[in-house]
Order: structure tokens, then C-alpha cells, then sequence
């Protein structure tokens, strides 16, 4: 009997946790939101929506267009890859190939859609690099940058200094900077012989370029306050991550550095490292926000520069709850969780459409990161998705809501039996409906009591939402025979199932 009623249970669990997961909708890369490519190579972009079973993947363009098939130019493949094709100039279109993209991928759990993308083509154009020649005390630091056209910058990075034709390996009195420049210590006469070069490359056409060879004009030290000759102002870097806060001086005596946070001394941390180039702040926390001065000081006068440094977390979005059925008229509270930044907007949507407050939609909250659908009906569900974005960031998340006829139904239960006195039986009956049905049991009509020594009733409710109930006696007597129903109510109606259960005469009961 027992095994029976375990071996129903688990079947029972095992076919609705299957129809649950059974239509899903996901992202392969809900972060992508940039692409940069080439136009000489082009670029082939998968659709960073999916779903199973088979979805309709679907790209537009962030105004809300059809992406249309441009012989030779662009092209949606069947599999859902968006494919732009190597162009010339003259083919050059801004709709095209400067533009924010969006795909959407839907089947029968709903349709939900990408952030957008912005698709930008960069052109092989011709441009130089140089960099230009410097003056420096005997025993000062030197400063060479290597200056690059503002058209290319941020495609073109620096590799590598030279020196005469020779790579420079970092070490001894030679720094190279995370941001390119090339520093110099403890100057001496000889490295005004040299001639000095910078290496770049382009990040999407692989080009190098070599850069004019500078000199090192040397001087002898005279007496002199303090002057920067390279520093920051402000910037912006995520959590986790490292900075470099250049802060480089030159006069005679040589100058001290002394850095100070938010008018403070630093405090002691080893993510906090000075060096020659500067100061280094390594794994990046919130509270490393602040404003950075960097004192020079020497015998004849001292000078100061300030810069910004702000922190941030990476937007996260958390919807909960993630996946709901429920049934009609019922109310579904969507919460937008959001970190990261208190300086963001929520956008909600519903199957890729704007979510348009109205008699049943209403959205609440400081930030609006509330969602409340009263009285919901059928044509309500599908995926809705929470937007957060700020500054350029965009994240989200979405829901599966799936409102249906919430009438209970009994899914499982027992049969007419006949039981021996004495001899413990147990009924069970099992129920579905949103939201989920509470169980009650009457024999002949009379409620059957939940905590005796003999009878025992109990309930619980599964991970899908059906509502399990047994009956189960211990010692049977004659007057436990009879009908037995279990009744299954909820706000949406009710339903029962009955069966009888005889206790056999004549055994000395």
C-alpha cells in the first residue's frame, strides 16, 4: 500500500516538473552590447536569444524595424546569426552599419527580446602616430606619449616602445603604462643619445603603425619648484577591476609625492601600491570612490593635482518570481530587483511590447521596479522582462507567467477497496489548481479528524503546485467504513472525488 501511494507520488512529480520546463525561453549572452568589426572583414553576430524547443529568432533594429536582407550587404540566416558583409566606402549605410540592433526569440512560453546591440563598422583608413621630443633634468623622470589621431583612438592601442629600433622591456629605470605612455626615472646623460618609438596596433584590423623617433633632450639639475608632467582627472572603472592614477613631477631637488584621498592620507592597504608611474589600486570596492590629490613637494614650493575616481557595480537584474502559473482573476506582483547603481530606470514589457499601465496593468515603486496585474486573464501571459539601464548599461530579466482555467481538478486517488480490522490502510488524493487547492475529507459526509490516535490526516503541497493529502488509519473498526470524499477548493471553484471503503465483518472487531 504504501509503495503504491510513493511510486504514484513521484510519478505525479515527475510529469508536472517535466510540462514546467518542457516550452523555455534563455539567453546565451544577455551582456552583449557592443559589437565593433571591420569593414573589410565584416562580421557574423548570433542571436543572443533562444529557447526550446524550437524558437523563432527574429532580429530589428532598436526603433522597432524589420531587419530586411541587403544582397551582399546583410543578411538573417535561418539559424538566426545576423551576418553584415565586408564593404566597401561607397556602400557605406549609417541604417546599416552604425546602428542599435535587437533579436527576439519566441515559441509558445512567450517572446522575449536581447538588449541592444550597437553594430559599428570601422574603416581601414590611413593615420600616424608620433611622438614628440622632451626636456628633462638629470635625475627626473621623462615622460614620452605616443600620440595618436582622436578618429582612430579608440581602436588603436600601443604594444611596445622602442629604443634605437630595440624593444623596451619594462624593468630597471623604464615603465610602460597600462594607458601607453613610456616613463623614464632617474635620467642620465646617455639617454639623450637614443631615439625613442611607439608601437601600435589597430584592435579590429590587426595594422601596426611605428611612430616617429623622439629624443631626450638632458639637462643639468638647477634649482627649481616642483612641475607635473603627467596626471589624471576623472574616470569611471567597474568593481573587481585595477587603476592606475598617474602622478609624475619634475624640479630639484626632486620632489616628494604624497597622495591623499578625499583630503585624507591614504590608509594602509596592500591593493593600494605607489610606484614610479604613479598610484595603483588593485580589486577595486565602492568605497575606493572618491577624490585622489597627489602632492609634489620639494625645497622650493610644492604643487597639487586632484582627479575623480568613481566605482561602480555592474548592473544585475533578479525577477522574481521567475516562473508562475496561476489562474484567471487572480493578481501577479512582478518585483524588479536591481543592483549596481541607485542611478538607473526600469522599463517593464511584456512579449517584447512596452508594458502600457491600464485597468489591470499598474507599475509601482520609487523606481518603478514594481509590476501589479489585477484580475488577470488568459491573454495576459506570456514573458515579461524587466529593463534596468544607466549610462550606457543595460540589464534584465524576465518572467514566464502562465494564467490558465484555476479550477481544481483531482489528478490522483484512490479506489474502492475492502479492509481487514486491525489491518492500516491509507488513502491519498492529489489536486491541481491555481492558485493551489486546500484538501478536506468527510466520511459519510462527516468530517473525517485530522490528528487522532487511529486517524490521521495530512497535507502538503509540491514544488509545481499540487496540493497532496492522505488519510491514513491505523487500526480500522467497523465504523471507519463507509464513503470517503476528498473536496479540493480554491478561490476559483472546487472539486471532489468519492470512493468507498468497507471494513470487513466477523473478525473479532
Amino acid at each position: 500500500m504504501w509503495l503504491v501511494t510513493l511510486l504514484l507520488l513521484y510519478s505525479l512529480q515527475e510529469v508536472n516538473s517535466e510540462d514546467v520546463v518542457s516550452t523555455r525561453l534563455y539567453f546565451v549572452n544577455a551582456s552583449l552590447q557592443r559589437v565593433t568589426f571591420s569593414s573589410s572583414v565584416g562580421v557574423s553576430l548570433p542571436c543572443p536569444a533562444g529557447g526550446a524547443p524550437h524558437a523563432v529568432l527574429r532580429w530589428y533594429l532598436a526603433a522597432g524595424d524589420d531587419i530586411y536582407d541587403v544582397p551582399h550587404i546583410r543578411h538573417v540566416h535561418a539559424n538566426g546569426t545576423l551576418q553584415l558583409y565586408p564593404f566597401s566606402p561607397s556602400a557605406y549605410n549609417s541604417i546599416i552599419h552604425d546602428n542599435e540592433y535587437f533579436c527576439t526569440a519566441e515559441n509558445q512560453a512567450g517572446k522575449i527580446r536581447s538588449p541592444s546591440i550597437h553594430i559599428k563598422a570601422v574603416f581601414r583608413e590611413p593615420y600616424t602616430v608620433r611622438v614628440a621630443d622632451q626636456r628633462s633634468m638629470r635625475g627626473n623622470v621623462a615622460v614620452f606619449k605616443c600620440l595618436i589621431p582622436s578618429a582612430v583612438q579608440e581602436y588603436v592601442s600601443v604594444v611596445s616602445w622602442e629604443k634605437d629600433t630595440v624593444s623596451i622591456v619594462p624593468g630597471n629605470r623604464f615603465f610602460l603604462t597600462s594607458f601607453g605612455a613610456l616613463y623614464i626615472s632617474e635620467v642620465q646623460k646617455e639617454d639623450a643619445l637614443s631615439t625613442y618609438r611607439c608601437i601600435t596596433k589597430h584592435k579590429y584590423s590587426g595594422e601596426t603603425r611605428q611612430s616617429n623617433g623622439a629624443r631626450l633632450s638632458v639637462m643639468d639639475p638647477t634649482e627649481s619648484t616642483p612641475s607635473v608632467l603627467d596626471s589624471f582627472q576623472s574616470g569611471e572603472v567597474q568593481v573587481g577591476h585595477s587603476v592606475e592614477l598617474p602622478c609624475i613631477a619634475s624640479g630639484y631637488p626632486n620632489p616628494t609625492i604624497r597622495w591623499l584621498k578625499d583630503g585624507r592620507p591614504l590608509p594602509a592597504d596592500s591593493r593600494w601600491t605607489r610606484r614610479i608611474s604613479g598610484l595603483t589600486i588593485s580589486d577595486l570596492r565602492l568605497e575606493d570612490s572618491g577624490n585622489y590629490i597627489c602632492e609634489v613637494t620639494n625645497s622650493f614650493g610644492s604643487k597639487e593635482v586632484t582627479g575623480h575616481l568613481n566605482v561602480i557595480e555592474p548592473l544585475r537584474v533578479t525577477l522574481s518570481p521567475k516562473n508562475l502559473k496561476t489562474g484567471i482573476s487572480s493578481t501577479v506582483i512582478l518585483s524588479c530587483a536591481v543592483q549596481g547603481s541607485p542611478h538607473f530606470t526600469v522599463s517593464w514589457y511584456r512579449n517584447t511590447e512596452p508594458v502600457v499601465p491600464d485597468q489591470h496593468f499598474s507599475i509601482q515603486g520609487a523606481h518603478n521596479e514594481t509590476l501589479f496585474i489585477s484580475a488577470a486573464q488568459k491573454r495576459h501571459s506570456g514573458a515579461y522582462q524587466c529593463f534596468a539601464t544607466r549610462k550606457g548599461q543595460t540589464a534584465q530579466d524576465f518572467s514566464i507567467i502562465l494564467l490558465e482555467d484555476g479550477t481544481p481538478r483531482v489528478v490522483a486517488s484512490f479506489s474502492e477497496r475492502v479492509v481487514v480490522p486491525g489491518e492500516p490502510f491509507s488513502l491519498m488524493c492529489a489536486a491541481k489548481g491555481a492558485p493551489p487547492p486546500t484538501i478536506t475529507w468527510t466520511l459519510d459526509d462527516e468530517p473525517v479528524a485530522r490528528d487522532l490516535s487511529r486517524v490521521r490526516a495530512s497535507q502538503y503541497t509540491l514544488s509545481d503546485g499540487s496540493t497532496v493529502s492522505h488519510v491514513n488509519v491505523s487500526s480500522p473498526q467497523i465504523r471507519d467504513g463507509g464513503v470517503y470524499r476528498c473536496a479540493a477548493r480554491n478561490s476559483a471553484g472546487s472539486a471532489e472525488y468519492q470512493a468507498r471503503i468497507n471494513v470487513l465483518r466477523g473478525f473479532g472487531l
